[in-house]
């Protein structure tokens, strides 16, 4: 079976899977960091310290409401813009459950911090839509069909 998953870079994902555990309820989290045995012989051709090893994610997964994501550093810590990362969860507007599931991750992310790019709520094309942006830049939109 073939599936799309959605792969994030942040100079701070070690802080962004807490964030996307704490805020999001991210579930499944599985983190490789660069001190894990496996990579030892590679820090210094790597160009990391042990110290810096320790917060290096070099490969992590995680779901959000079951869907699978997977994120890990930038080298450097380089900063990157993910202006243009959208997630868009698409769900039965006319099951009270799945609306209920939505609007309780968009309430979250709200009470988060996240910034509102668009109120959850009736448009021209669903009863329900909105998006929020979280603080390291990635929009999730949510789209009742």
């Amino acid at each position: 079976m073939i599936k799309n998953v959605q792969y994030f870079n942040f100079a701070d994902a070690l802080g962004a899977l807490k964030f996307y555990e704490e805020k999001f309820g991210a579930t499944e989290v599985e983190i490789a960091l660069a001190s894990n045995p496996m990579f030892k012989d590679g820090l210094e051709q790597m160009g990391m310290t042990e110290e810096e090893a320790e917060t290096f994610v070099m490969n992590a997964s995680f779901k959000i409401l079951d869907q699978p994501f997977m994120v890990s550093s930038t080298w450097g810590q380089k900063e990157i813009d993910n202006s243009g990362a959208i997630n868009v969860f698409t769900f039965d507007s006319n099951n009270e459950e799945e609306v209920k599931v939505i609007t309780d991750f968009y309430n979250r992310a709200v009470d988060a911090g996240c910034e509102v790019t668009m109120e959850l709520g009736p448009t021209e094309w669903s009863s329900h839509f909105g998006g929020v942006k979280d603080p390291y830049g990635v929009e999730w939109m949510f789209n009742g069909e």
